[in-house]
C-alpha cells in the first residue's frame, strides 16, 4: 500500500494485476484519487442534462403548462443534476457550474 500518488503500483487479486486509476465509481458518485470534487460535479451536470434532453418534449410543449414544466424540472431534472450534492462542500465553484447549468436550461 502507498500513499504516494505519483508511485506506480498495482493490487494482485487472485493472481491478476489491478491497475490504479484516478477515477472509481461507488453509488453513483465519482470518487478522485485527489480528492478532488471537479469530475464529480461534472458528471451530475452533465447526467442532468441527459435527463433535460430526455425530457424536451414535455418543456418545448407550447400546450403544457409552465407550472407542470417548472414541477417537471424541479422533482426530475434538478434531483438528477444534485444527486449525492448534500456531502459537497458548498465552494463558489461549485455553486458557479451548478447556477450556470440552471441558468441555460431555464431560457
Amino acid at each position: 500500500m502507498t500513499t504516494n500518488l505519483d508511485e506506480p503500483s498495482t493490487i494482485q487479486v487472485d493472481s491478476n494485476d489491478v491497475r490504479r486509476t484516478d477515477y472509481s465509481k461507488y453509488l453513483d458518485s465519482t470518487l478522485s484519487a485527489d480528492g478532488s470534487l471537479a469530475h464529480e460535479v461534472v458528471t451530475r451536470v452533465s447526467a442532468g442534462w441527459l435527463k433535460w434532453r430526455s425530457m424536451i418534449g414535455v418543456f418545448c410543449d407550447k400546450n403544457t403548462p409552465d407550472r407542470f414544466k417548472s414541477k417537471v424540472y424541479q422533482t426530475i431534472v434538478r434531483s438528477v443534476a444534485l444527486y449525492g450534492a448534500e456531502c459537497w462542500p458548498a465552494t463558489k465553484e461549485v455553486e458557479r457550474r451548478l447556477s450556470v447549468m440552471e441558468t441555460k436550461m431555464l431560457r
